[in-house]
């Protein structure tokens, strides 16, 4: 029994896909039908008069563009504004930054937990500095302590 082998047919059936003769379907919707149910709107009016349009010349004036060159530190520097292109003295603004925070957590750990580690906080030489034009404000750069 176990040594036999037996043949075993599977029927295949073969299908063809269902042809109907294709119906067109109409091109309006029911509402637009020839028999007045919608109404089109009227053509915008029209003028007589012909309207001439002058095309002026567009003069393009190139400015090559501006870069930002300088040694930038916590103090203002003296540099040229990519956006307005003026000759400026960059106006400086100090914001909290990365050493300001591991200089906390620090001293937190050290021992300094009872309002000494906050110090780094207060103190300009700790903080990062913000770059910016005093005409037009645009942000030209950032000093990063660390």
């Amino acid at each position: 029994m176990a040594s036999e082998k037996r043949c075993v047919e599977i029927p295949m059936i073969m299908y063809e896909p269902h042809r109907e003769p294709y119906m067109q379907e109409p091109s309006a919707p029911e509402y637009c039908s020839q028999e007045g149910g919608y109404e089109y709107p009227s053509p915008p009016p029209y003028s007589c008069r012909e309207t001439a349009t002058v095309e002026q010349p567009v003069y393009l004036v190139s400015q090559p563009p501006i870069i930002v060159a300088g040694i930038f530190s916590s103090k203002p520097t003296s540099t040229i504004c990519p956006s307005c292109r003026q000759h400026i003295t960059t106006q400086v603004t100090y914001r909290l930054g990365r050493l300001s925070y591991l200089l906390c957590t620090s001293l937190c750990m050290v021992g300094c937990c009872f309002g000494c580690c906050f110090i780094p906080f207060f103190m300009r030489i700790f903080k990062d500095a913000d770059h910016s034009c005093p005409c037009c404000q645009f942000h030209i750069y950032r000093y990063k302590r660390l």
